[in-house]
């Protein structure tokens, strides 16, 4: 790697101001685009040299990430980049970085080259998700925690500003790149190959550049503990004690298919008279697969006593009851459903983004542009799963009922499958399992250790093995499996489109106005976004034209062995004894009827006990409508209308902002008005669909809204000495809420009213809120940075943000709807999300960065050193059962980073530590009023690569090389902490070649 020596000055000032999100005609507030000659190679040194650059001569509190070469952030992807930052902590997706807060929150503002950008990842939500932007096509990343107003927009805690390369950076004729490498993880075994390149052209006055990226990744987790989807209702309780009692308990592998795909086109062009244009499309594309394969042992929804404490202390905290709550180690467990189970969530998503920008500056006093912006985004997420049921439902089964099919059905199976009398049009009771066990199999699950320990399986079991056979030996035979469930729900699409045009301009004073200011910038923005959420489960219909009430068949969402169809909105069956029985919906199906199978016995360090099992192979469901077709003739969509909604949001602005100097002090100030406003759509929500948990589409709701928020904004500089800056920044801040929380849907209730002659509403519930005022905070920020060499200092930062709006559920403003005879009688409470009162993060950062090179000589002057600490408490209204204010959820209050790299003439290495404190995920687990904690993680990243020749390097990286397993925790409001779940993410390791042309 070239050292810092051959970094010139200028391809520096290019690289903070594209970095400060700065368009061309700003650009040359620091110097001469055009008398930029190249961007050098930077390596490791370099970069920590330019982030050193990029903070000190920034005006606002910026941090940044400049990649080491061309194609090449510091880590594997943008997130796991972003958390060496100060004050970024990140959220992991099957062990990637996917999501990022800025001091606590996940408010934060993403931008593509200084201007918003419109990502597939987070249609709907205000945080950032970019797991489908390759990293290999940006040059750097800048995060703003103070208020710059030369960015397009601000978050609530920061900014994070996306920069893709541009050819007027490079030596003029061409330059290309290309890098291979193929990954492998300690879990999946598999080799993944990834393949990026960029090809760029200019001369003095115009230049092209393509650059593309194609990877594939298969990322390994194993899990155990509670089954998480049952929160919603859970099943809590206990007699004579207060415990944690799930609905069930899962453990399985996880396997993440990731295909990403990205295309990045540049065009600028000098047009004379100081005029240059700037075109450019960024393409992503994700194809995603989330398979999971494990074990399921539950309750089968049946009874709040299937657990029972065997091994447990007391918290000394008492329930409602006056009884106390303990902290379970172990149960005995009533397992009254053991099956496999199988999930695979395929998503597809893409976003194009375009720009266009047109600059001006001819070395006069005035200089600007316009930009126009465009982007388009699309996310299909489809679920498919299905469950291989061990009992045989013949005594003492659950429901006491068995399955029920017509004649058509019946006549497929053996007569020693029928049981009782048949129905009168030949139906007959079909045994579903007659190779399942018989019993209710009696384990212990034992969470003293590191992991959870199950037991029980060799205890003798009746069954359809016969005398002698027990659990572990049914579930090695594949016979003694039975599909209990095929289904496809909670899918969801999602389009979004964004128009953007902004016009800003800046006036150099030759003589500063009023002793002291020597520049003003304008700026005009509107900004055009419109988004559809579509929530959706897949439903069929069962027994057209035999025996269902309606001729086309009975609708079913739930495509299982217990799923009787004899409710009011549709009926099919027969009578049996001159009673009506409803058939079943799904015939009895042996798991390799429609399906591949596999055999799963490792579930990796974070469960022990457990034999293995026979489940349907999840890739069968890549494609989960064809198979579904394919098993039930047909698969449709039907909306769940609380979770879709269609929301626009059109914001005018205008921004004003002076530079100033006087003496030692230096910044700007000045102000942004944002005009908002808000177009809602609702889908109000009827009665309950038969055969499913999905409600009725009963119609439409359209709101508009609109505020007007001014924001001022100071950032300021002291130049104590030229090494030493004292810096202070005060701002207003704003950021819309998720999109939910404005469209989510409307449920009316309504009851007879005699006197109208029809039924008359009496209250409402909503998921949305179209009247809420978005996020709103007071910034206050403040920082002293020592610089000692040119990739070298210290600096201390002190924050405190004061969060006015917030979002809490309660009960709203009345509102009138109709009743159902078309008459709007009255206005009624609204129950969904309301305006709160919001919460306060305050804190300090400490950071440094130390390149030895500075200020000493020899062997040691080839190592460096970037490291901080943040500490943030924070806290939020909501209270613990204690009264205790609960911290914000996803904020740790501690967080550190230690990256520790040496770089000689052509050996480059480094290694990376990151280390974040609890965090709570969920602050009300399931109703119950506790909460649900992740305890500290710490991750262990590497690096080491070698020039073999001038240019071509070889590399190879770890990730997670300490195989992190993160644990989860129910806290009983300080009083204790009770197991909850673990995850377990792979290492992974990479070897590659990168060559520069």
């Amino acid at each position: 790697m070239k050292k810092m020596t051959g970094f010139k000055k200028k391809s520096m000032a290019t690289a903070i101001a594209a970095l400060t999100g700065f368009s061309a005609a700003a650009l040359a507030q620091t110097d001469d685009a055009n008398s930029i000659e190249e961007v050098a190679v930077l390596g490791v040194r370099g970069a920590q040299n330019s982030a050193v650059n990029l903070k000190r001569d920034t005006v606002a509190m910026v941090d940044g990430i400049i990649a080491e070469d061309i194609g090449k952030l510091p880590d594997v992807t943008v997130v796991d980049s972003l958390q060496r930052i100060s004050g970024v902590q990140i959220l992991r997706d099957a062990g990637e970085g996917a999501q990022a807060n800025i001091r606590g929150l996940p408010q934060v503002v993403t931008l593509l080259n200084g201007e918003q950008y419109l990502t597939a990842g987070n249609l709907g939500g205000a945080q950032p998700k970019l797991t489908d932007i390759p990293s290999q096509l940006l040059g750097g990343v800048a995060v703003s925690k103070s208020t710059n107003l030369n960015n397009s927009l601000n978050g609530i805690t920061g900014t994070i500003d996306l920069q893709t390369q541009r050819p007027m950076k490079f030596d003029e004729g061409f330059t290309s790149t290309f890098a291979a490498e193929a990954a492998q993880g300690d879990i999946t075994g598999e080799t993944d190959p990834a393949v990026n390149g960029l090809v760029s052209w200019r001369n003095e006055t115009m230049g092209v550049l393509v650059s593309a990226s194609q990877s594939e990744a298969n990322l390994a987790n194993n899990y155990a503990g509670y089954s998480g989807a049952v929160y919603g209702n859970n099943d809590w309780g206990g007699s004579g004690m207060n415990y944690s009692a799930p609905h069930g308990f899962d453990s399985f592998n996880r396997v993440v298919e990731r295909e990403r795909t990205g295309l990045n086109l540049a065009f600028e062009a000098e047009l004379g008279n100081g005029f240059s244009v700037v075109a450019e499309g960024f393409y992503t594309e994700l194809n995603e697969y989330d398979r999971k394969v494990g074990l399921n042992v539950s309750n089968r929804w049946q009874t709040l006593d299937w657990l029972t404490p065997t091994e447990y202390t007391d918290t000394g905290f008492d329930g409602a009851n006056g009884e106390d709550w303990v902290n379970v180690d172990e149960y005995a467990v009533d397992a009254l459903w053991v099956n496999s189970f199988t999930v695979n969530r395929a998503t597809t998503s893409d976003s194009k983004n375009f720009n266009l920008e047109l600059n001006y500056d001819n070395g006069g006093n005035f200089r600007g542009g316009v930009r126009a912006i465009h982007g388009e985004a699309n996310r299909l997420s489809m679920n498919g799963q299905a469950q291989g049921d061990l009992s045989s439902w013949r005594e003492g089964t659950p429901k006491e009922i068995l399955p029920f099919y017509p004649e058509e059905i019946a006549s497929q199976y053996d007569e020693s499958r029928y049981v009782g009398e048949a129905g009168e049009e030949g139906g007959r009771f079909i045994d579903p399992n007659p190779g399942g066990y018989g019993e209710t199999p009696q384990l212990t699950y034992d969470i003293s250790g590191n992991h959870p320990l199950w037991g029980g399986f060799d205890n003798p079991i009746s069954g359809g093995l016969g005398d002698g056979a027990t659990l572990r030996d049914y579930m090695a035979n594949q016979d003694s499996y039975a599909v209990a469930a095929f289904s496809s729900e909670g899918n969801n699409e999602s389009d979004a489109s964004m128009d953007v045009f902004s016009a800003q301009g800046t006036y150099d004073f030759d003589e500063p106005v009023l002793g002291f200011v020597n520049r003003v910038d304008m700026g005009l923005r509107r900004s055009d976004r419109e988004v559809s959420i579509e929530q959706f489960h897949l439903f069929s219909r069962f027994y057209g034209g035999n025996g269902a009430t309606d001729p086309a068949g009975c609708e079913a969402q739930w495509k299982a062995i217990d799923v009787v169809m004899s409710e009011d909105q549709c009926q099919a069956g027969e009578l049996v004894n001159g009673e009506f029985q409803g058939y079943t919906v799904n015939r009895p199906t042996k798991l390799n009827e429609y399906n591949n199978v596999i055999w799963v016995d490792d579930y990796g360090s974070v469960t022990s006990g457990l034999p293995g099992v026979w489940a349907i192979d999840p890739r069968d469901f890549d494609d989960v409508v064809a198979f579904q077709k394919k098993v039930f003739g047909d698969a449709y969509r039907v909306i769940v209308p609380g979770q879709s909604y269609d929301v626009g949001f059109v914001e005018d602005s205008f921004t004003i902002n002076a530079g100033f100097e006087k003496g030692i002090v230096r910044g700007d100030f000045g102000v942004r008005v944002i005009d908002t406003e808000i177009s809602v759509r609702q889908n109000i929500t009827g009665d309950i669909k038969n055969y499913g948990d999905t409600n009725i589409d009963a119609g439409d709701y359209y709101a508009t809204n609109d505020y007007t928020d001014v924001l001022p904004a100071l950032n300021m500089i002291v130049d104590v000495r030229e090494d030493l800056l004292v810096r202070f920044a005060a701002s207003k801040t704003m950021t819309p809420l998720d999109l939910g929380n404005y469209g989510g849907g409307l449920k009316v209730n309504t009851s007879d009213c005699p006197e109208f002659g029809t039924r008359c509403v009496t209250s409402a519930e909503s998921g949305g809120n179209p009247y809420l005022d978005p996020w709103r905070a007071t910034n206050l920020d403040a920082a002293v940075e020592y610089y000692f060499g040119e990739g070298s200092m210290v600096n201390l930062a002190v924050f405190d943000i004061d969060i006015e709006s917030f979002v809490v559920n309660g009960v709203g403003e009345m509102r009138a709807f109709a009743d159902l005879d078309g008459v709007v009688r009255r206005e009624v409470p609204v129950s969904g999300p309301v305006q709160g009162d919001g919460g306060r993060i305050h804190g300090a950062e400490l950071g440094t960065k130390l390149a030895f090179g500075d200020f000493m000589d020899g062997f040691i002057s080839d190592f460096g050193i970037d490291a901080n600490y943040t500490y943030s408490p924070s806290t939020q209204d909501k209270l613990d059962a204690n009264g205790k204010k609960l911290p914000f959820n996803d904020n740790s209050e501690h967080q550190f980073n230690f990256v520790t790299w040496y770089q000689a003439d052509r050996l480059q290495a480094r290694i990376a530590y990151n280390y974040r404190s609890d965090r709570l995920i969920d602050p009300d687990l399931g109703g119950t009023g506790f909460q649900a904690y992740q305890k500290p993680t710490s991750y262990v990243d590497a690096q080491i690569s070698y020039d073999v020749m001038d240019d071509v390097t070889v590399y190879l990286n770890g990730s997670n090389i300490t195989g992190e397993i993160e644990d989860y925790y129910i806290d009983f409001s300080g009083a204790g902490k009770q197991y909850l779940s673990q995850n377990e993410f792979e290492p992974r390791y990479s070897l590659g070649v990168r060559a520069r042309f």
